[in-house]
């Protein structure tokens, strides 16, 4: 799936100022947050080029900003690669809509099946819908089967606001590396 968006973004970048270009360099830099938003500021500027859109989902799905894909998500149709693209977005938003409807109101999620991606959230809604976690304190615990030495856990927490969040801590070789907050 990457190398088809890579691909696609690659043959449109000779524009040097554009807001794609830039988009662009963002997201080769890793600098997802600073990328996530400079899609959204120019948004209305460049809301039907196919490459752009789908670098600003890309952008946005790496942050905790990843509500913010649906709005890139609906735009892409004209392309049998911006539908895959679509497609994939909208599979990982579903997925994290539906863990937090499990989490929050105790819905079983058993054997519900929806494509797999390589993000983070797929592969544990797959782990989840599995039924293939430990659960202590209202805390799910995951572990990978390829990478042995990562584990992750699922959790809602209420903000300041009382709001509830869904939390995914992320542990390699059981020391704490990353927090992903969804709302």
């Amino acid at each position: 799936m990457k190398n088809i968006i890579f691909f696609m973004l690659f043959t449109s970048l000779f524009l040097p100022a554009s807001n794609l270009s830039k988009l662009y360099k963002m997201y080769e830099k890793q600098e997802y947050d600073k990328a996530c938003n400079y899609a959204m500021k120019y948004f209305n500027k460049n809301k039907n080029t196919e490459n752009y859109l789908t670098l600003y989902g890309l952008s946005c799905l790496e942050t905790n900003n990843i509500e913010r894909i649906a709005t890139p998500m609906l735009r892409l149709k004209k392309s049998k690669d911006a539908r895959a693209n679509a497609a994939y977005f909208s599979t990982i938003l579903l997925q994290k809509e539906l863990l937090f409807q499990a989490l929050v109101d105790k819905i079983s999620l058993k054997n519900l099946q929806l494509p797999n991606t390589e993000f983070i959230l797929s592969k544990i809604f797959t782990l989840f819908s599995q039924e293939k976690y430990s659960l202590k304190n209202e805390v799910y615990t995951f572990k990978d089967k390829e990478k042995k030495e990562m584990k992750y856990k699922l959790y809602i927490k209420e903000n300041s606001k009382k709001q509830k969040q869904m939390i995914l801590d992320i542990y390699k070789e059981d020391k704490f590396t990353h927090r992903y907050t969804y709302q």
